[in-house]
């Protein structure tokens, strides 16, 4: 009973980690998370924490995420992204529109699983 138990977690745990998105940082520590990752101007490395949002470096050099896809708005230089995980976001002439509506991106939406 406890083999069956303990192949039904293992299962579960390499499941999981198969959606992970990874990356290795410049120092050598390998960080995951949900979805996409980049590294801040430190080389430190952020992902965000769902699996269909975005990871981007802003115009300080930090990483900031989105539940969906993020663009940077062209006239105010913010970067905006979509409310709804995994949602979609377009520049425009009056500026940026996003499926749910949009919202900044921020360090809220990351997350940082290290692996090594």
């Amino acid at each position: 009973m406890r083999l069956k138990i303990m192949t039904a977690v293992v299962a579960l745990v390499v499941c999981s980690a198969a959606h992970a998105k990874c990356m290795r940082e410049t120092f050598g520590a390998t960080i995951c998370g949900q979805g996409p990752c980049s590294n801040d101007r430190n080389g430190q490395v952020f992902c965000a924490a769902e699996r269909y949002g975005t990871a981007v470096r802003d115009g300080q050099g930090e990483i900031v995420c989105g539940l969906g896809r993020c663009v940077q708005d062209i006239l105010s230089g913010n970067i905006l992204c979509s409310r709804e995980p995994g949602g979609d976001a377009v520049r425009t002439l009056d500026g940026v529109r996003c499926l749910g509506g949009c919202e900044p991106a921020t360090p809220a939406h990351c997350e940082r699983v290290i692996v090594e």
